[in-house]
């Protein structure tokens, strides 16, 4: 994961974004019929809220078909409208 707009690394909280992000995407009937979809670039907008639409972009490419891209946040419950790439995920605290 790369960090945008700051000299850090991912935080432990970066991280369970991430992974909460990913488990969404990977959850979504549209995402499992792309069939070999793999992640190919995280980027964090270290310069947002993490609570902002777009703080973590998430980018999969699809082997003969269009790249998927997702921007995720922390929010108050879990959601993923596939066909914009907006992801909210409910933060564990």
């Amino acid at each position: 994961m790369t960090v945008l707009g700051a000299d850090r690394a991912p935080s432990v909280n970066d991280q369970a974004l991430m992974q909460a992000a990913q488990t969404l995407i990977q959850a979504a009937p549209e995402m499992q019929a792309l069939k070999g979809a793999t992640l190919s670039r995280a980027e964090l907008n270290a310069g947002m809220a993490e609570t902002a639409s777009g703080y973590l972009y998430l980018r999969y490419d699809v082997p003969n078909a269009v790249p998927q891209e997702f921007w995720a946040h922390w929010g108050k419950q879990d959601h993923l409208n596939f066909h914009t790439g907006q992801i909210s995920v409910k933060h564990p605290g």
